[in-house]
């Protein structure tokens, strides 16, 4: 279980990877920020930008717990389908593939032919993110693998993540709204008991680098 609270340490910051890429890069900005706007998309086909981050967060977070522990995912759930419908009618299920031209070429269906901003995605979601943290390395959980259940919530504070208020005031350390307030959370429990057993708090956008 120390292997598995690893993984998600890292699965949590490949995660946080993507939510920023979708406000850092101008391609994949764009369409988050068109989320804000009503009555301009056809709302039967239209994909939710924001609700595609949330799933390619999801899914990379199930899919790379699957690599590591076989016969995991099925105990891995979600708020998220995984199931888009684009602007031409088609039904696509996204999922991340082997290598970043096949998830670009995906993600290029479910964003009706944008290949830019798909590039954009799938570069970030292949991208590998090491972590190491001695008290970690040090620490020993023995729990059976196979009582684990995985809860994830990708982006939670989706209203916050969409505004992007990035320069708000900490009151004694705890910010009442903007970035600040994104997080990707993990919940690790016993599917028994439904006991929780632990979990991992990723806040992506916590602290900013003024120059960039």
């Amino acid at each position: 279980m120390s292997d598995i609270l690893r993984e998600l340490l890292c699965v949590s910051e490949k995660a946080a990877n993507i939510a920023r890429a979708c406000r850092q890069q101008e391609a994949l900005f764009q369409l988050l920020i068109e989320e804000k706007k009503e009555g301009e998309k056809n709302k039967k086909f239209a994909v939710d930008f924001k609700t595609l981050a949330d799933v390619l967060v999801q899914e990379v977070i199930k899919q790379n717990m699957e690599n590591k522990f076989p016969g995991l995912e099925k105990n891995i759930f979600g708020e998220e389908s995984n199931e888009f419908t684009n602007d031409w009618g088609e039904k696509i299920t996204l999922r991340l593939c082997s290598t970043e031209e096949e998830t670009a070429e995906l993600l290029s269906k479910v964003l009706n032919g944008n290949k830019v901003a798909s590039e954009a995605l799938a570069r970030v979601v292949h991208q590998d993110v090491a972590f190491t943290d001695p008290t970690l390395d040090s620490t020993e959980i023995n729990v059976p693998q196979d009582i684990l259940g995985i809860w994830v919530d990708p982006i939670d504070s989706t209203y916050q993540y969409i505004k992007g208020s990035a320069d708000i005031k900490s009151n004694q350390g705890i910010f009442p709204c903007g970035l600040q307030c994104v997080t990707i959370l993990i919940g690790v429990y016993d599917i028994q008991t439904g006991v929780p057993l632990m979990g991992v708090i990723n806040q992506p956008f916590v602290s900013r680098d003024p120059n960039t």
